[in-house]
């Protein structure tokens, strides 16, 4: 098959890593595949070689520049579409999806959209009304979790949406490495990720052997750090930064701590899993709760609930059987969000 993958980047992140592993099994399967890059942007992720990268180069500017942009990309793109009939098209991000939809219109080709982040999430009048217009027409849409699909079938009327999680990424273990009184969490340090909770709950805990590890960076770094401060727990809290050593943090640890207050769907949460932590998490709109069997494989927590937070996490501390137990039924997340198993289920629903 003939196949166009669109994206705006690849650049760091969860969606780009889907798409760029898209991209390489679908090109090993010897699909001519095209790999359209809207936005002008360094590469974090690499491509096969017989992958066909082209980019398009919007560069966002904002204001007027911006509109006069994005008509020429939606030419571009058009143009593309009519030299080429890709067999079929996937396309990720809500602004870029409206985009492909409309640029591909009565060209009569099979156009397969999915948003990457929280179906909850707030949106511009322009932008929601957009969606609505447009979304019907999808060939398919690609939910990452079951609420997502249920208010995307609900809002856009299109029937035609399958819940694809994200692949796990490869995560490495360090069966070596024995671990300590540490627990750890992953994310940015944004308002969303809850970090302020984290602290408080901690705080509460109030086990003076067991160290906070945070990684991530973000603009809360140092309202975090006087946080810790306030509470009297900086010299057990570890703000570490972005490290590139994320999998040996996870061998290390005992806990993984998830207080997100938004997920799209949670890749930190999976690979905290996969590396044979036991995760306590808020149970925000989306996600955790299409990852963790409460009691089972994790605890899911009423979402900015830190007293029931605490008493997770201290559960698991002091029952050491009970985070094992907890931490090897969590494995099973490595064989559910198999790689390849989930790049087959987005490669037998995009197929026509």
């Amino acid at each position: 098959m003939k196949i166009f993958l669109i994206i705006p980047t690849l650049k760091q992140g969860g969606a780009e890593r889907v798409m760029s592993e898209l991209a390489n099994e679908l090109a090993k399967l010897n699909h001519e595949v095209f790999l359209i890059l809207l936005v002008k942007a360094n590469d974090f992720y690499n491509v096969e070689p017989t992958v066909k990268v082209h980019r398009l180069d919007f560069k966002n500017k904002g204001g007027i520049r911006k509109i006069i942009d994005e008509i020429k990309i939606l030419r571009k793109l058009r143009k593309m579409f009519k030299e080429n009939r890709p067999d079929t098209t996937l396309c990720f991000m809500h602004q870029y999806n409206i985009l492909t939809i409309v640029a591909s219109r009565f060209l009569n080709l099979n156009i397969f959209i999915s948003d990457r982040d929280n179906p909850k999430r707030k949106q511009t009048f322009l932008i929601s009304f957009l969606k609505k217009c447009t979304y019907r027409y999808a060939t398919g849409i690609v939910a990452q979790t079951t609420m997502a699909k249920e208010m995307l079938s609900k809002f856009t009327g299109n029937k035609n949406i399958k819940v694809i999680p994200n692949p796990l990424r490869d995560v490495q273990l360090f069966p070596d490495i024995k671990r300590d009184k540490i627990i750890v969490s992953v994310g940015r340090l944004v308002p969303e990720k809850g970090h302020t909770l984290l602290l408080e709950s901690f705080h509460e805990l109030n086990m003076l052997d067991w160290k906070l590890v945070i990684l991530g960076e973000g603009p809360m770094k140092g309202i975090l750090k006087r946080k810790a401060m306030e509470l009297n727990i900086d010299d057990r809290v570890h703000l570490l930064g972005a490290v590139t050593n994320v999998d040996e943090w996870l061998a290390r640890s005992s806990v993984f701590a998830f207080t997100s207050l938004s997920e799209g769907f949670p890749n930190a949460l999976i690979e905290a899993m996969a590396a044979g932590l036991p995760c306590v998490s808020f149970d925000c709109d989306s996600g955790p709760r299409d990852i963790i069997k409460n009691g089972e494989n994790g605890f899911l927590v009423p979402l900015k609930d830190y007293t029931e937070f605490t008493n997770k996490l201290r559960l698991l501390i002091e029952q050491p059987l009970l985070r094992e137990s907890i931490g090897i039924k969590a494995t099973e997340i490595r064989e559910r969000l198999n790689k390849r198993t989930i790049i087959s289920e987005f490669i037998d629903f995009i197929k026509i």
